[in-house]
This record gives structure tokens, C-alpha cells and sequence, in this order.
């Protein structure tokens, strides 16, 4: 059931970002126009950002569920398999470890009044979106650690 839930969150923080990437292309392409035709609009560098930080927030959890996560294998794949098990096993505990820390922070740091400098636009909605995607990638990774915990018991 909790498996069920996580996939679905992370669902979701993937319509987030492939949303995100949308607008964002957007917002540049009219940028790019109007800043030709010598009228730039305002403020188009921070939705750009605000954007940006949607996008990948967004992605962290996806890109976790399919363990397309960069990673340096050069070392690691020349050890016996149940020490590869060990160290991805390592790896998700860190990678629960921070995911959850940098939720927390952004909980704590909450602040209401914050906006964007040119256009106003609150914080808030996007620290909500970051702690939610935080929260996503940190339990799609305890997934991967019952994956890995089941790997190494089973001997395979």
C-alpha cells in the first residue's frame, strides 16, 4: 500500500516538473521574441528560476524510481556482486538521509512573507513544491533500500 502511495506522489512531482519544463519554454521563447523586437519583459529571469527549481525537484524522485541517477561505476563494478549490493544499500541510506534533512530544513525555514525581488511572487508555493519533492525522493529511496535489503538476503 505505502509502495502504492509513493509511486503515486512521485507521479505527481513528475507532472510537476514535465509542467514546469513547458512553462519554462515558453516563458523563454517569449523572452527571446520580445527581447528581438527590443521590448524584453520584465521579470522573465525569475519565472525562469522559479521554473527551474520546479523542474528539478520535480525530477529527483522520478529519476530515483528508474535508478537514472548519475553514478561513477569505474570502482564499484569490479567488486563481487553482494559488495555492489552492499554499496548501492549505502548510497540510498545517504541519499534517504539528505533528501529528509533538506525537507526538513525547507519545513523549518517556512517563511510566508518571502517573494521575488522584481515581481513579488511568494516563495512559499515553490518551498512547498521543494519539500514535497524532497519528501518523494527520500521515500522513493527507502524503496530502493528494501529492494536492496531483499537483494542481499536472498543471496541472488
Amino acid at each position: 500500500m505505502w509502495a502504492k502511495i509513493i509511486t503515486k506522489c512521485n507521479q505527481i512531482n513528475k507532472w510537476l516538473a514535465f509542467l514546469s519544463l513547458i512553462v519554462m519554454m515558453i516563458i523563454v521563447a517569449f523572452s527571446a521574441i520580445s527581447r528581438g523586437l527590443g521590448s524584453p519583459i520584465v521579470g522573465d529571469v525569475e519565472l525562469v528560476q522559479l521554473t527551474m527549481v520546479t523542474l528539478i525537484v520535480g525530477a529527483l524522485s522520478y529519476t530515483e524510481y528508474h535508478r537514472a541517477h548519475i553514478s561513477v561505476g569505474i570502482l564499484a563494478d569490479h567488486f563481487p556482486i553482494k559488495v555492489q549490493y552492499v554499496i548501492d544499500l549505502i548510497s540510498s541510506i545517504l541519499i534517504t538521509i539528505f533528501a529528509f534533512l533538506v525537507a526538513y530544513v525547507f519545513f523549518i525555514k517556512f517563511d510566508f512573507a518571502e517573494a521575488s525581488i522584481i515581481l513579488r511572487i511568494p516563495f512559499f508555493y515553490f518551498k512547498a513544491l521543494l519539500i514535497f519533492g524532497f519528501i518523494g525522493w527520500g521515500f522513493e529511496s527507502i524503496k530502493q533500500i528494501v529492494g536492496h535489503i531483499k537483494l542481499l538476503t536472498q543471496g541472488k
